[in-house]
């Protein structure tokens, strides 16, 4: 796949490394975390798509806002860093390039101590999506948590978000990886106990939300005069027992899938071999 850097011009994103260059392990078993982010990065890869990893969301806003024609919808506040405080010590973001260096695809996450509080009373007072909600509350905006689900979410805890896939990379199966890399690589810096994200009910009707590897959601959250039209919305998440549940599963999936291609190349090789030719199919 490539973008017609014409027309979708390669966008700066500042000092970059390759994801798995950027990734240390701090919390978790190891080696299968360390399993889990070779086989994605490698998915990635099969796709034409190369991953790096970003501590500044100001680069993460400028992508948003360059590629707003395919995005449709500004960047949500909770990743923003003109409306929250965000730093290298609570959130990160994922970028998807193609070979022309166009970003095509982002994922981004945040740590937040929930030990004194919790995803609803966080969504509720609208301190999720501004560091300082009282402007914004006093304008009218609001967040109607009726959602128990919400209540449970304590602790050490990510929110998952801010994803978004180029037209051309669409139903390629990015949304399948970009999510649970982010998952991990938040679970492995910050130990979390939960990840949870917020979505229109029209992705849980259609069931998209399950290519993103969530286990579990929850009506409903309504959110009302803030920063886009109105919006129903229900909570997606996942604790962190099934969060390695589901790693594990998607690297059993990955060695399976292998061993079938290996299996598929060397029967398609047989009548080669047969007729003396020994190139590839």
């Amino acid at each position: 796949m490539q973008s017609n850097p014409q027309t979708h011009p390669a966008i700066e994103t500042g000092h970059v490394t390759p994801l798995l260059d950027s990734i240390r392990l701090k919390h978790g078993p190891a080696a299968q975390l360390g399993r889990f982010f070779l086989l994605a990065d490698q998915a990635a890869y099969d796709r034409g798509v190369r991953l790096q990893l970003h501590t500044d969301l100001r680069s993460l806003i400028d992508v948003n806002r360059q590629m707003q024609t395919y995005w449709g919808a500004p960047m949500v506040p909770i990743f923003d860093p003109s409306h929250s405080d965000l730093s290298p010590e609570n959130a990160f973001w994922i970028s998807g390039h193609d070979q022309n260096g166009t970003v095509v695809a982002t994922q981004a996450a945040r740590f937040l101590d929930l030990t004194q509080s919790s995803a609803a009373a966080e969504l509720e007072s609208m301190r999720l999506f501004f560091a300082r909600p009282e402007p914004h509350l006093a304008a009218g905006a609001r967040c109607h948590v009726d959602c128990p689900a919400a209540s449970q979410l304590t602790g050490r805890v990510i929110y998952s978000g801010g994803g978004w896939y180029h037209p051309k990379y669409r139903g390629c199966g990015l949304s399948r990886i970009l999510p649970r890399i982010s998952r991990a690589l938040a679970y492995t810096q910050w130990n979390s106990d939960y990840t949870f994200s917020v979505v229109e009910t029209v992705l849980i009707e259609k069931n998209v939300y399950r290519s993103y590897g969530y286990t579990r959601h929850s009506p409903s959250i309504r959110l009302t005069g803030s920063y886009r039209e109105d919006l129903e919305l229900e909570l997606i998440w996942m604790p962190q027992d099934e969060m390695l549940d589901d790693m594990a599963a998607y690297i059993r999936a990955s060695a399976e899938n292998e061993v079938r291609s290996t299996e598929t190349a060397d029967t398609n090789m047989l009548p080669l071999r047969r007729q003396g030719n020994n190139r590839r199919s």
